[in-house]
């Protein structure tokens, strides 16, 4: 494993020496050989196992400090409180990924806390960063999963581990507000520097290399956004320090996948406001790349900036609208626009399942919509919908058989529901990962029928509805 180290080139104002502190009897208990073989990592390799569970010492090894607005409030320095990063390797495609491990003990952003990580939350993590990359959203990975003897004290103990996780970048908006807040303007340009360098060098070539660095970086965060919203994914913590500069989802913490349709669904126990509420997420995405936008304020002109988050609504929208046209099997985004409110408006009073609606949307038949209309108590609205939804779909060019094979591609059977990670949760805890890695297996594809694991794709019983998930991990 050829393991560099550009980001603790940048010196100690950007992060702080920083090892893996391993857990007692700790083990390897699942790793990602597909993403392993990208990354030309060989697990067979003693000195990489060593390397990669923390038990040779990694001398460049750091945790990374940083700002960020938390709930809406700013924090001027928060930091790496339990993650370390190893450094960066490269991937096939000659890109540079981050390897960074979660859960690796105290570290001088930890605040008084114990740098750990749960198994609870290393798993969901796992889950959620492998399901996310199936559904063709850009994310960080999980690499290695590792358990241990060792008790962590939350509410309760519960037991320790730690996951190793792969990202093409970790750097997140609270590192530009750092820097900014700090008046460190020097770091300030050596971090866009580095930016530019290591993440968007096709912006070197332009007039404006910044301009058009934070032209793209908004285009990925609008797009990101649209794709959230189009499988019902709800982050739970969208604070700027969750943020990925990059464009990728990261810190997967009380994080949900909406099973019955509510525009203001809230996933995390802990938004006592719903600020991060489904429905205001492309909002808080646009506040966030605002936060994001003053730390610049000394390098373009007012005028600039505005004019570079004009660009976030546009993409958003017509990101969103391509979704959803292949969601729906439809070929013109008007047909979105004129169809989409009503079935929205369907879905949250019938208190229908979104992805078992859609998946069922897909296997229509032209002729008998009873597959759908079986699923609901007001029939006849159901049905004016899908007639008005039956002559939009038939200007496709597309045979209808041939429009719903493209839709069973983008309208996934499986996703993780928050009742079957909590299962797999408790019979990991009980040392069988039996449950998790059949999950894991239909989550990766998504798509495909896996008839064997249909219970998987079903609803969850109300018990499982009522689960809670908070920020504690």
């Amino acid at each position: 494993m050829n393991l560099e180290h550009h980001f603790a080139s940048l010196g100690e104002a950007f992060s702080s020496k920083t090892l893996v502190q391993p857990l007692l009897e700790q083990r390897l208990v699942e790793f990602n050989q597909s993403l392993a073989s990208f990354l030309s990592i060989d697990i067979k390799s003693t000195e990489t196992k060593r390397i990669l569970s923390g038990e040779d010492t990694l001398p460049l090894s750091l945790s990374m400090v940083y700002a960020g607005h938390q709930f809406g409030g700013f924090s001027p320095q928060l930091g790496d409180g339990r993650g370390v990063l190893l450094g960066e390797v490269r991937g096939q495609d000659g890109l540079l990924y981050d390897l960074h491990m979660k859960g690796a003990g105290p570290t001088p952003y930890s605040r008084r806390g114990d740098g750990r990580a749960v198994l609870r939350s290393c798993i969901r993590e796992y889950l959620a960063s492998e399901a996310m990359t199936a559904l063709s959203i850009p994310s960080s990975r999980a690499l290695a999963l590792y358990d241990s003897r060792e008790a962590v004290y939350r509410e309760t103990p519960e037991a320790g581990a730690m996951l190793l996780r792969v990202a093409q970048g970790h750097i997140r908006f609270g590192h530009f507000e750092y820097f900014f807040y700090q008046g460190k303007q020097a770091q300030l340009d050596q971090l866009i520097d580095y930016c530019l360098k290591y993440y968007y060098p096709e912006c070197l070539a332009t007039e404006s290399p910044l301009e058009s660095m934070l032209i793209e970086v908004v285009k990925r965060t609008a797009r990101i956004m649209a794709k959230w919203q189009s499988v019902g994914f709800q982050h739970g913590v969208m604070n700027t320090d969750n943020f990925s500069f990059t464009g990728e989802t990261i810190d997967y913490g009380p994080y949900g996948f909406m099973e019955d349709y509510e525009p203001d669904w809230i996933c995390n126990h802990s938004d006592h406001e719903g600020r991060y509420a489904f429905s205001r997420q492309p909002g808080v995405g646009l506040w966030n790349l605002n936060c994001l936008m003053r730390c610049f304020s000394k390098h373009l002109e007012r005028d600039q900036l505005v004019a570079i988050l004009q660009c976030y609504e546009p993409e958003l929208q017509s990101h969103y609208d391509v979704l959803m046209m292949g969601k729906m099997g439809l070929c013109s985004a008007q047909d979105v626009h004129v169809l989409l409110p009503p079935l929205l408006s369907i879905l949250a009073s019938e208190k229908m399942d979104y992805t078992v609606f859609f998946r069922l949307l897909s296997h229509l038949d032209r002729s008998d919509f009873s597959l759908l209309l079986d699923e609901v108590i007001d029939r006849d609205r159901l049905s004016a919908w899908l007639e008005l939804y039956a002559e939009a779909r038939i200007k496709n060019e597309l045979t209808w058989s041939q429009v719903s094979a493209s839709m069973l591609t983008v309208n996934p059977k499986f996703i993780l529901r928050n009742y079957l990670a909590h299962d797999a949760i408790l019979a990991a805890e009980r040392g069988d990962y039996l449950p998790f890695r059949r999950l894991l297996n239909v989550l990766t594809h998504p798509f495909d029928e896996h008839s064997e694991s249909d219970i998987l794709a079903q609803r969850a019983p109300e018990w499982g509805k009522s689960l809670e998930v908070s920020c504690s991990s």
